[in-house]
């Protein structure tokens, strides 16, 4: 099983398995309620099992409840959340 847990304290959401390995984090800039999304980055040996997505799900999951928006900068965020109506309420201009 994996953890995955926003950490506000270090402008990220991480993934540790159930040891407290870390396995992967998506960090971001947090600039006037703007949540710069700049970097994902999961280990080699996790990879394709989604960990990016359900990290950046939760990513998305704080920000609304915090009412705050998301600015990607990071590759994959921009491929996952550009141009999709359901995240429209969140992208920043």
């Amino acid at each position: 099983m994996i953890n995955y847990v926003h950490e506000a304290d270090r402008n990220r959401v991480a993934a540790y398995l159930q040891d407290g390995t870390e396995i992967g984090e998506t960090t971001y800039i947090n600039r006037d309620g703007v949540w710069i999304a700049n970097h994902t980055y999961v280990n080699p040996a996790h990879r394709g099992k989604h960990i990016a997505a359900y990290m950046l799900d939760l990513l998305i999951e704080i920000a609304r409840e915090e009412k705050l928006k998301i600015k990607p900068f990071c590759p994959y965020i921009v491929k996952a959340m550009v141009g999709k109506e359901e995240y429209a309420d969140i992208l920043a201009d």
